[in-house]
């Protein structure tokens, strides 16, 4: 169910290089510039959970549904060291 609001125009005034990027941006996302600036100002609300997934593509969306039960990484573990192990146990290494 997709809820629609009420909008109200805004008038910004940004160094024209930065619209130029904007108006890039816009275009690679097939989206308008007040949807990407709508969507900014939600994605900081922390309060809009839904929305910011809502807005997710897919793909990622679907990752974080898989990934959810996994415990979080430690903060000390180093993906190296689990690189090197694996690989010397691949060529038999130690």
């Amino acid at each position: 169910m997709e809820v629609i609001m009420a909008t109200t125009k805004l008038t910004l005034s940004i160094p024209s290089e930065m619209l130029v990027k904007a108006r890039k941006l816009a275009k690679h996302r097939k989206t308008s510039i007040s949807a990407l600036f709508s969507n900014y100002i939600a994605m900081q609300d922390t309060s809009q959970e839904e929305i910011r997934l809502e807005s997710l593509p897919p793909l990622t969306k679907r990752a974080l549904e898989l990934a959810k039960d996994i415990p979080p990484v430690p903060a000390d573990w180093d993906y190296r060291e689990e690189l090197t192990d694996a690989l010397m146990e691949k060529y038999h290494i130690k």
